[in-house]
């Protein structure tokens, strides 16, 4: 996300050392004979204390489980550096959404990775450091349980943070409607041109007026998440998606009406067109958002 694109780098795979260990003792275990395989799992059982103890093959799952949250926390420390460039740019284009976002999910990370270090190592040495007394041991496991929370509802509180990226890349509205590229560096968030010329071309194909046109079916012709369109709509338009639905339908059927629809059909075949399930449902959104009835509409046309 900082650097809008990605690269595979061969030193990337330090990353992936604990998971190649893991995976290395994983196979070893399968690989000894099966006396090896029930020994381990019957001295699990008589001997529950030692069983984080028994080593597999290169390590033991406590040495596993210290190094990887070791890990994480070398890897978020190394991202420090290009993290406060991205900040600094952030404060320089004002947007303040993505640095809350991206400054608290850093820091939450930082923090689950730190406590789980700390378990980790009081494990491995067999010390008690936060697991000296009941209320410490209760408070610690309270904020890695609110971090992990906050970790996974973040992006549901900021539904928008990441449509749009690659932010350099030009744009296409997913209806193949091209945006005129005018050189300018996409924003953060919502593409709102894109979305609107996306809803326009749908119009267009007169999908709005088909009777189960809902916001999944919508969102899923856009190619975006239900909620990305319904942020969009409140955010940019004040309406909910079946708000805007209805004042679709009812401009079309505005201009129908205009076109003289109605001298040769009727108000039930009009409401069908606009994509309305009867007349009564019709009449009552037309006279809600035209503030005037059919019949009343249509002679002022004529």
């Amino acid at each position: 996300m900082i650097k809008d694109k990605f690269v595979w780098r061969w030193i990337y795979l330090l990353v992936f050392i604990p998971f190649i260990i893991g995976v290395v003792d994983v196979i070893n275990v399968y690989a000894k004979p099966q006396e090896f395989y029930d020994t381990i799992v019957s001295n699990a059982y008589l001997k529950p204390s030692e069983r984080l103890k028994v080593r597999y093959g290169i390590l033991n799952i406590n040495q596993h489980y210290a190094m990887r949250f070791l890990w994480q926390f070398l890897a978020l420390i190394s991202l420090l550096t290009i993290l406060v460039d991205f900040v600094q740019s952030l404060l320089k284009e004002k947007d303040k959404k993505l640095l809350v976002w991206v400054v608290s999910l850093y820091i939450l990370f930082l923090l689950m990775s730190i406590l789980a270090s700390i378990f980790a190592l009081e494990k491995l040495f067999e010390v008690d450091f936060l697991r000296s007394t009941g209320p410490i041991l209760r408070t610690v496991n309270f904020v890695f349980y609110i971090i992990l929370f906050a970790i996974g509802i973040m992006p549901i509180y900021f539904p928008s943070i990441l449509l749009g990226y690659p932010r350099r890349v030009k744009q296409k509205t997913i209806i193949d409607h091209p945006i005129a590229d005018d050189g300018a560096e996409l924003k953060f968030g919502l593409d709102v041109d894109r979305i609107q010329d996306g809803l326009n071309a749908l119009k267009d194909k007169g999908l709005f007026y088909e009777h189960d046109f809902n916001l999944n079916s919508c969102s899923k012709a856009l190619e975006i998440p239900p909620h990305h369109l319904s942020h969009f709509l409140n955010q940019h338009r004040g309406v909910s998606f079946a708000t805007y639905r209805n004042k679709v339908r009812i401009e079309n059927a505005k201009n129908l009406i205009t076109s003289g629809y109605l001298d040769k059909s009727t108000i039930e075949a009009l409401a069908q067109q606009c994509g309305f399930a009867n007349r009564s449902s019709f009449s009552k959104i037309f006279k809600k958002i035209t503030q005037k009835n059919i019949t009343q509409f249509a002679s002022e046309v004529k």
